[in-house]
C-alpha cells in the first residue's frame, strides 16, 4: 500500500501508530472484496478451491520475501536503515500490482471488459443456482438484520476469532523465535514467547529459515480447499484437521527442549496450519449466504473476527 512508503520517515511512536492504523484500515477491505468477487464468478462447489488459490499466496509469498529482505538487510552506510528499505520495496511492489488489478481485474461478469453480451449472459446465468446475486447497488437493511440474527454467521465469526489468536505469533514473531533475539525490543510481549528464545540463529539467517514455513503453509492453504472441493460434505472436518496442526505445533514449541532445533523448527513450520482452515472457512461462509447485501455484511464480519483474534492474543 502507499502507506508503506510513509513508514521509513516516521521516527516518533505517534507517527508510527498513525501509519499502522491507516495501513490496517485500508487493508481491511481486501479479504471481503476477494470473497465477494469469488462469489460473483463461481458456483458454490467451485468457490472453495478459488478461495484457497488466492489465499495461498499469503503463504507462498513467505518463500520470496525473506530472500528480498535478506538482501536488503545487508545494506549499510546509506541514509536509511535496512528495515526502511524493506518498507519502500514492499510498498512499491504493492502499488504497482494495485494498478494491474485496477485496470485488468473485472469485479463481476457484468462489468468484465472483453466479453460479448452473450458471454456476459452465460457468466451470469451459470450463477443462478447460487441464489445469491451477482451485483446489486441497493443496500438492503433487512438483510443486515438477517445476517446479525443468523446463528451460522456468529458460529463462523467465532471460529475466525479463535483461530486467528494464533496468527499474531506466526506473522510477527516466527523470525524472532527462530533467532532467539528480540531485535532491540525491550518489551516482553508474551511469557510463552520468552520461553521460545534460544534457537541461536542470527537475525538475517532467521529470515531465510522462515522460507520452508511459507512453502508448507502455502501448500496447506491450497490443499485444504482443494480437498473440500473434491470431497463433498467435509469442509468442517478439514477445518478441524488444520486446527489440530496448529495445536500440535503449539504443544511442540511449549514442551520440546530448547536444544531440539529440528523439532522446534518443524513446529514453527506447521504452526500456521490454521491458514488452510481459514481458507475453507471463507468459502463456507460465502457459499452458504444468499443476497448481495447479506454476503457483503457476512464477508466483512468474518474479517472483523479475524482482526479481533489478531489483536486479542497480545493481551494473553
Amino acid at each position: 500500500m502507499p502507506l508503506s512508503f510513509c513508514r521509513p520517515v516516521y521516527s516518533l511512536s505517534a507517527g508510527f501508530y498513525a501509519q499502522r492504523f491507516f495501513l490496517g484500515f485500508l487493508e481491511s477491505g481486501i479479504s471481503p472484496m476477494f470473497m465477494l468477487i469469488v462469489g460473483s464468478w463461481y458456483k458454490k462447489r467451485e468457490q472453495a478451491l478459488r478461495m484457497g488459490a488466492w489465499y495461498s499466496a499469503t503463504g507462498y509469498v513467505s518463500m520470496i520475501s525473506p530472500l528480498i529482505n535478506y538482501g536488503l538487510g545487508h545494506i549499510s552506510g546509506g541514509s536509511l536503515n535496512s528495515w526502511q528499505y524493506m518498507y519502500l520495496v514492499a510498498g512499491s511492489i504493492t502499488v504497482l500490482w494495485a494498478l494491474v488489478i485496477l485496470f485488468f481485474m473485472p469485479p463481476d461478469p457484468i462489468r468484465a471488459r472483453g466479453f460479448s453480451d452473450r458471454e456476459r449472459y452465460i457468466a451470469v446465468a451459470r450463477m443462478k443456482e447460487n441464489n445469491s446475486g451477482v451485483r446489486n447497488k441497493h443496500f438492503k437493511i433487512a438483510q443486515v438484520w438477517e445476517s446479525l440474527s443468523d446463528i451460522r454467521f456468529w458460529l463462523i465469526f467465532t471460529i475466525a476469532f479463535l483461530m486467528m489468536i494464533a496468527n499474531g505469533p506466526v506473522s510477527s514473531f516466527i523470525p524472532i523465535i527462530i533467532s532467539g533475539k528480540w531485535l532491540g525490543c525491550n518489551v516482553c510481549y508474551s511469557q510463552t514467547l520468552t520461553r521460545l528464545t534460544g534457537f541461536g540463529y542470527n537475525r538475517l539467517n532467521s529470515l531465510l529459515l522462515t522460507m520452508p514455513a511459507g512453502a508448507v503453509i502455502g501448500t496447506i492453504e491450497l490443499a485444504a480447499p482443494y480437498l473440500a472441493y473434491k470431497v463433498p460434505g467435509i469442509r468442517t472436518w478439514v477445518i478441524v484437521i488444520c486446527q489440530c496442526g496448529t495445536i500440535t505445533a503449539s504443544l511442540l514449541l511449549w514442551l520440546l527442549p530448547r536444544h531440539d532445533k529440528g523439532g522446534l523448527l518443524f513446529a514453527c513450520y506447521i504452526l500456521a496450519s490454521f491458514g488452510g482452515a481459514y481458507a475453507v472457512l471463507m468459502g463456507l461462509q460465502i457459499a452458504n449466504t444468499a443476497g448481495y447485501t447479506k454476503r457483503s455484511v457476512t464477508s466483512s464480519g468474518i474479517f472483523v473476527g479475524y482482526c479481533l483474534g489478531m489483536s486479542y492474543w497480545m493481551k494473553m
